[in-house]
């Protein structure tokens, strides 16, 4: 095969993968599980452990109680790069005897050399994707970013109520990088972080939420002054973003990873929401679908996302 046909045929392979790939992601979104979304308050918060800078509750067995499913299944942009990684990888084996024997044709060695570089460059993508998120390295306070600390009461499973003198909330309004920067505006704000909560699975990435299959919704955690923003404007805040009588949609994200919600941190959070939302309810015909649930253990985005809007 001609030198300029090995070329364009490898990079035919490619293109169409990841096309497909984009084509499907809509599909991928839309493979969920409806569901049930209470408004009710739970009156279930177990008593608050209080520490030198934040006062915190552990999750307990019955906040195991969670939508989606117990592992994360591989994304399809995994499937094709496991598909692409397989293709070149069997090329190579075939390849690997005619160009080791001295006697290899120019078109020989540039098709063992694309396969190379594409065994390679497939590979390093899957197994990237498939590192967890370095909690560790999240942008810190002195950027006003929750997350590092975020991440540290992830991995300890806290569900934090106050952190030093502030309070902490968190929210789910659909694609979180618009509803970080909604919040950040707000007077009284003081860190914000983007991240995933809700769901089954621990420490779950982008690419797993975006499946719609581990019951986590894009949300907001951050801590606030409540001496000047009270939580009712957090909720007003929240509730200006958003129709609260679709289910599973924010504008024009759907599925149940961009679920509305508001999570309580304490049982005054939940009682102030439970009224904000039956106060709400006279102006709709529809219900209102907003989930009102107890707050549970909430896992920093990947870093990139982090303050996303603001950086641009």
């Amino acid at each position: 095969m001609a030198p300029m046909a090995v070329v364009r045929r490898s990079f035919v392979l490619l293109t169409l993968s990841m096309s497909l790939a984009t084509a499907f992601q809509p599909i991928r979104r839309s493979i969920t599980t409806s569901f049930t979304q209470p408004t009710s308050v739970r009156s279930t918060y177990p008593h608050p452990t209080t520490t030198t800078t934040t006062t915190t509750r552990f999750m307990s067995s019955d906040d195991d109680n969670t939508p989606g499913l117990p592992f994360a299944l591989p994304s399809l942009n995994q499937i094709f790069f496991v598909w692409l990684t397989g293709v070149a990888g069997s090329r190579l084996i075939k390849l690997a005897p005619l160009a080791a024997s001295g006697s290899a044709s120019q078109s020989i060695l540039i098709n063992v050399a694309i396969n190379v570089v594409l065994f390679a460059g497939c590979l390093t993508v899957l197994i990237n994707s498939l590192r967890g998120i370095d909690y560790t390295a999240l942008e810190g306070l002195d950027s006003k970013s929750l997350a590092n600390q975020a991440g540290e009461w992830a991995s300890s499973d806290i569900i934090p109520t106050t952190y030093k003198e502030y309070k902490v909330a968190t929210f789910a309004g659909g694609c979180f990088w618009g509803t970080e920067l909604h919040f950040q505006r707000i007077e009284g704000m003081m860190a914000t972080c983007i991240g995933y909560t809700q769901g089954k699975i621990t420490e779950p990435s982008y690419e797993q939420v975006c499946s719609g299959t581990t019951g986590h919704t894009e949300g907001l955690q951050l801590i606030y002054d409540p001496t000047i923003c009270s939580y009712e404007r957090l909720l007003t805040a929240l509730f200006a973003t958003l129709d609260p009588t679709l289910l599973n949609r924010v504008k024009n994200d759907k599925g149940t990873q961009y679920r509305h919600g508001v999570y309580t941190h304490s049982l005054e959070q939940a009682q102030s929401a439970s009224k904000f939302v039956e106060n709400l309810q006279s102006q709709y015909g529809d219900p209102i679908v907003t989930e009102v649930l107890e707050a549970k253990v909430f896992y920093p985005a990947e870093n990139y996302h982090q303050r996303y809007l603001e950086k641009r």
